[in-house]
């Protein structure tokens, strides 16, 4: 059972009524009161920063948590290379304190208006929102309390004197380096500012509706002192000099500081509203069940669109680890380059949500270093084309890639880079995008491969000599994503030049190529593919190579002749869900498989959604596995990768299911369609371009009507499997049912309930939110350990959350801060365990042995201890042994 979800559910599905609007071409939806039950709401205030709920404007944005004030990470998209370092600390203190005195406490993330709300009882509030298109955020207070005599804003940076180069800059003295300033304007420090990338920052900030002064308090903090007032906004900024005149952040601070204040809170509030309501209207998912895992599925999906659109407008993508959201220093977890395999599921979703802008945001990365990247692969390879390293940096240099073994003979990122540009053409229509941008690097690529690929002339065919079958098979023969790359870019690459009337000497080169290039490798007796021709060369890394065909190489799926053979491949992938970029749900919604689509979401969320905001402990990435959430979901409700338009192909076969949808579909239909009871009720497209249409008939061989919504009149009529017809730009159309027309449904509009507590995700520890009183049960990924732990997933044995925590190394700690009287640590018990000892606030309580012989025990209550003072207090769990010492979960008592 999901619970806490009951304020926020639903009316009771009716599979009589449609909320389809044959005007608009979308569906009616009430996206205030239906999205609020999405709201990510705290009832109680958490101390721990990595749990802090995420606000942002495409910019910037904050973790916001309460730990003596309100307090605040600040990060900024194009502050440092690769959004590599933090902007700051934000903290908002009072006398008495805000947080102190009150009797009812909730936080809330609404994530229709992109606002972070705090309420203590009914005479505090503190709003957190942003001004759209800007690096500057917003913090207004209504304080109504008599008595207030002091207000601080500090903001600050966290001890940069040992900064790691994990931006990989040119100059890491400039980022040790820290300014500050306070004057009239407001206070602010800046790093970063002798960047000769022309990247470095100012955060900086300033204070409307009340006097303020402002001074320096060290090297790294300033401060702005407030005078009490019952309603102040605070405006603050992370100004970058990469986007700033003549790279001036200073100026640039003080100017976009002093510019919103003019304008004022309301005005700016208004027009940042205006902003996020705009683009959620812009599409719609349901995706719901009678067990609420579905719904809490859906949950996750607007929030993850929250969290990356919060970060997808700045001149450089979204960082998969980095974005505007984290609460920990300067830390990058570990790479210092935009990685494609991990980039690219964060954003292929947004193609299908019709925020096409996002994606163009992520392919200018790639074709704004087309010269670079050009004559690099002159350098490397003697080639005249583009070879994309699979690590890059924001210039398009391939450091990260060339030094490293697991990625410096990846020769298929090219292919994929150039693939989405040319999806961003066929979803936007946007020939110039082709003729001047897509096409000429879809080119460029293809011209690398075929200087690349060699050819057998015994058997005349063209063959891949050597490369990495990604990071996971080096330096393979035929490595399968070389050969799908191939087969993927090489008919587009014809197909547009034609279109375009370009190169007419290079089709029937490239046309030769596809006609002889060697089949792929497969296992006839399994009737699988492989990831490169046999023997299988030593497995490096956990990808399911092999699986890339489905997705995002889209070669297969529904329909194709091959489709049972990548159904099998993808069966017997040798990793599955193996790490927090694993895009294994979006592949078998690929091919068609609803059940194991939706288990797939559940079992990533399970594994890396481990804390109450959303966001992951998985040392491997932050962002990635969201995004996949993204792309699951809507290839499950509506494909049209191999433009035929295919609603609800992979939705799961429990009768209870409701799958509702607006969303985009290559040349640019805008597609909507309703499922309940097991019944598809119609299909809805908007032609935004005048396209012809093809449709997959929904209802087998059931005669369909298509209705031009505009006159009624009917377009064709058909009992095909497939309905083709020409369409008008800007005209909607139905297809629907000759016996059960759309107009047999009565109309409905699509509404909720505010969400007002926590969500849980039945047979797992994840959760969305808080409860005013916490959750007894704690899982092991919420405690903070030394480099000498490991996770282990999916073990199958009965453990909490079906995971744990063990290490072999002496003297390796694990640590956990709680608020409670009591506190129970549960563990396996087995013949390989050894000994830990357990502290508690620093006081040795005892040694416990794990081991025991026979049957392994779990879920077991190893040591406890009651009664102590109500407040904070620290375990800490020391291993004593080169024998398995283990963590899988706490229990706390109020």
């Amino acid at each position: 059972m999901v619970s806490g979800l009951s304020a926020g559910s639903p009316a009771v599905a009716s599979p009589t009524d449609a909320a389809f609007n044959s005007s608009t071409g979308a569906l009616n939806v009430d996206y205030a009161n239906y999205m609020s039950k999405h709201d990510i709401v705290y009832n109680r205030p958490t101390t721990e920063p990595k749990h802090g709920l995420t606000v942002g404007n495409g910019r910037t944005g904050a973790m916001a948590w309460q730990n003596n004030g309100f307090n605040m990470q600040v990060s900024g998209v194009d502050t440092s290379q690769q959004t590599a370092f933090g902007a700051g600390l934000l903290n908002l203190s009072t006398t008495p304190a805000m947080d102190s005195g009150y009797s009812t406490f909730q936080q809330r993330l609404s994530l229709y208006d992109g606002t972070l709300t705090t309420k203590y009882d009914n005479n505090r509030t503190v709003t957190v929102m942003g001004k759209p298109n800007s690096e500057v955020m917003g913090i207004h207070v209504e304080d109504t309390r008599s008595g207030v005599s002091a207000i601080n804003l500090d903001l600050s940076l966290w001890d940069v004197a040992g900064l790691g180069n994990s931006g990989d800059v040119p100059n890491i003295e400039t980022w040790r380096t820290v300014s500050t300033y306070a004057d009239s304007t407001g206070a602010g420090l800046s790093r970063g500012q002798a960047d000769p990338q022309n990247f470095g920052y100012t955060l900086g900030a300033t204070v409307e509706g009340a006097a303020y002064t402002a001074r320096v308090v060290d090297g790294r903090k300033v401060r702005l002192s407030i005078t009490p007032d019952s309603s102040y906004t605070i405006w603050f900024t992370a100004s970058t000099r990469l986007n700033a005149p003549s790279h001036n952040s200073v100026a640039e601070a003080k100017r976009a500081l002093a510019e919103v204040k003019a304008a004022g809170y309301t005005s700016t509030n208004n027009a940042y509203l205006n902003w996020w309501h705009a683009f959620w209207q812009k599409s719609f998912v349901q995706y719901s069940n009678g067990s609420r895992e579905a719904d809490y599925m859906e949950n996750v999906y607007y929030l993850s669109t929250y969290m990356i659109a919060a970060a997808g407008y700045g001149n450089y993508p979204a960082h998969f680890i980095n974005g505007v959201f984290r609460a920990t220093g300067d830390a990058t977890k570990w790479s210092n380059a935009y990685w494609y395999w991990n980039q690219r599921d964060i954003y292929n979703s947004f193609l299908a949500s019709n925020h096409t802008d996002l994606m163009a945001g992520f392919n200018k990365l790639y074709s704004r270093n087309f010269d670079a990247l050009k004559a690099y692969t002159r350098t490397r390879y003697n080639v005249d084309g583009i070879w994309v390293p699979e690590t890059m940096g924001w210039d398009g240099n391939a450091r990260g890639t060339v030094n490293s073994d697991f990625t410096n003979n990846i020769w298929s990122t090219g292919t994929e880079a150039a693939y989405n540009m040319y999806l961003q053409y066929t979803y936007t229509n946007d020939t110039n995008y082709l003729r001047n941008t897509a096409y000429p690097f879809m080119r460029e690529v293809a011209k690398f491969y075929q200087a690349k690929l060699s050819f057998n002339s015994s058997t005349g065919k063209y063959y891949v000599a050597s490369s990495h079958s990604h990071e996971t098979y080096w330096n393979v023969p035929n490595a399968i994503t070389d050969l799908a790359a191939v087969r993927t870019l090489f008919p587009l690459a014809i197909k547009a030049s034609n279109q375009l009337g370009l190169d007419a000497s290079l089709r029937p080169q490239w046309q030769n190529i596809l006609d002889n290039l060697i089949a792929y490798p497969s296992d006839t007796a399994a009737n699988t593919y492989l990831p490169h021709t046999p023997p299988i060369a030593q497995t490096r890394n956990n990808e399911n190579v092999a699986a890339e065909l489905i997705w995002p190489y889209d070669l297969t799926g529904i329909g194709y002749p091959d489709q049972q053979k990548a159904i099998n491949t993808w069966n017997v992938r040798p990793f599955p869900y193996g790490n927090v970029w694993a895009n294994d749900a979006i592949q078998a919604a690929r091919l068609g498989l609803g059940n194991q689509t939706l288990q797939g979401l559940k079992t990533m969320l399970q594994k890396y959604q481990n804390y109450p905001n959303g966001m992951t402990s998985n040392t491997n990435g932050v962002f990635e596995y969201l995004g996949v959430h993204l792309a699951a979901t809507n290839e499950s409700l509506l494909q049209s990768y191999n433009d035929k338009i295919r609603v609800f192909p992979a939705v799961p076969t429990d009768s209870t299911f409701v799958g509702k949808f607006s969303l985009l579909a290559k040349g640019g239909f805008m597609v909507s369609s309703e499922r309940e009871a097991g019944e598809i009720k119609y299909v809805g497209l908007k032609s935004q371009f005048g396209n012809a249409a093809r449709v997959v008939n929904p209802w087998g061989t059931q005669e369909v009507r298509v209705r031009r919504t505009s006159d009624n009149a009917i377009v064709t009529t058909s009992s095909s499997a497939e309905i083709t017809f020409n369409t008008g730009a800007n005209q909607v159309y139905v297809v629907e049912r000759t016996a059960k027309p759309l107009s047999s449904y009565s109309q409905t509009t699509l509404t909720g309930t505010a969400n007002q507590g926590m969500k849980s995700l039945a047979g797992t520890s994840s959760t969305l939110g808080s409860n005013a009183t916490a959750d007894p049960m704690v899982n092991n990924t919420a405690l903070t350990y030394d480099n000498n732990w490991h996770l282990t997933n999916s073990r199958g044995y009965g453990d909490f959350n079906d995971d744990t925590h063990h290490s072999t190394t002496v003297d390796a700690v694990a640590s956990y801060t709680f608020n409670g009287t009591g506190i129970q640590y549960l563990s396996e018990r087995n013949g390989d365990m050894g000994t830990v000892d357990v502290y508690l606030d620093n006081v040795f309580q005892a040694t416990v042995n794990l081991r025991a012989d026979g049957a392994r025990q779990v879920q077991q209550v190893v040591w406890q201890k009651q009664g102590l003072t109500r407040g904070s207090h620290t375990i800490r769990i020391v291993n004593r042994s080169t024998s398995v010492g283990m963590v899988d979960a706490l229990r706390i008592t109020p």
